[in-house]
């Protein structure tokens, strides 16, 4: 995941025309995707270009219009755009922060009048969402995946003052040329060094759309519980081959039935602990993972009991340290940690 860079040279200021160059202007091939608040690009970095190493890099650029999968296009503030994007250069600038190994390092950035934007030494394959359906995508990478999210969040809620991510989704993490997951947006984090903030009232208040958590709707109070519900929803994708702004409406309503939502539902409709209750709960498991190597039925029984738990209505939800402790107890964690470079 690491570059070939010295983390004491940065951030450096880039101009515009920097990142036109390192983008190939914007050029609609080199689109990821869009965040909740940003456009992302993939850009190169030429050789010997301002004395630099030739190196894959990501462009994230903070857009005036925000498009949300399902929902209708919507402008935030200007200013809201501003504060997250200096949060964003302090959060990844701060010592404890910067060396995390899934978390975006930031080379430099970019600040005008009519512009702002970072530049990520990140080789970046593509946005976990985008990886979800894909069966390239193996169960082995999966569980990769989810390990190293579920230890990210421990971590960040572990810092004293605890930080809360609140818009955690698949869209907002990429997927590096070592498949390691990485986390990139950063436009409602609180807490820690920078602080509380409830700036994203009322333009985002509950975070990534798909990811909304009932229990803060009800109650209108953030805390970690929060971003386990969205780990939750995360789970599910990975191990349902399915996005959450896929699944559709139910008839006659113009309600989207989230993935929480369907996996609840089947969840709900089990009565008894037999037979029949693990093959429900293990339906939310895409059935093509079980010819992979590593899989592990019990496994995939664990997993969904946990998204499960993650993403449940009341407040005993687990936490992320205990997320991780679960997450140990899998029979491909314990055989496979050193293959999945999981460390220990």
């Amino acid at each position: 995941m690491d570059l070939d860079m010295e983390l004491g040279d940065y951030p450096k200021q880039f101009a515009y025309e920097d990142l036109q160059l390192l983008t190939d202007n914007f050029d609609v091939r080199n689109v990821i995707g869009r965040t909740q608040f940003c456009k992302v690009y993939r850009g190169k970095i030429p050789q010997g270009w301002n004395e630099m190493q030739e190196q894959d890099v990501t462009v994230k650029i903070w857009a005036d219009t925000v498009k949300m999968i399902g929902e209708v296009i919507h402008k935030p503030a200007v200013a809201h755009n501003v504060f997250r994007f200096w949060d964003e250069i302090t959060f990844l600038t701060y010592p404890s922060i910067s060396s995390h190994p899934n978390l975006a390092k930031l080379m430099g950035y970019l600040h005008d009048e009519d512009h702002f934007g970072v530049v990520y030494g990140l080789k970046s394959l593509d946005t976990v969402r985008n990886f979800i359906a894909e069966g390239t995508f193996t169960w082995m990478d999966r569980i990769k995946l989810i390990f190293q999210l579920a230890r990210l969040l421990e971590s960040l809620h572990g810092q004293t003052p605890q930080y809360l991510v609140r818009n955690f989704s698949a869209t907002h993490i990429m997927v590096d040329q070592d498949l390691n997951p990485v986390l990139f947006e950063f436009g409602m984090l609180t807490g820690g060094m920078i602080g509380m903030k409830d700036r994203g009232l009322p333009l985002y208040p509950f975070g990534a759309y798909g990811y909304t958590d009932p229990v803060l709707k009800m109650s209108g109070v953030w805390t970690d519980r929060t971003d386990v519900f969205t780990f939750g929803v995360v789970l599910l994708e990975l191990l349902c081959k399915c996005a959450v702004d896929g699944i559709g409406c139910r008839e006659n309503s113009t309600v989207p039935n989230f993935l929480y939502r369907v996996a609840q539902d089947i969840y709900d409709t089990v009565k008894s602990r037999s037979f029949y209750e693990q093959s429900r709960i293990l339906s939310l498991v895409h059935r093509s993972f079980r010819t992979e190597a590593g899989y592990d039925t019990d496994d995939g029984l664990k997993l969904a009991k946990l998204a499960m738990k993650c993403v449940q209505m009341d407040d005993e939800r687990p936490s992320m340290g205990e997320v991780v402790e679960h997450l140990k107890t899998l029979h491909v964690v314990r055989n496979y940690a050193e293959l999945l470079l999981l460390g220990p």
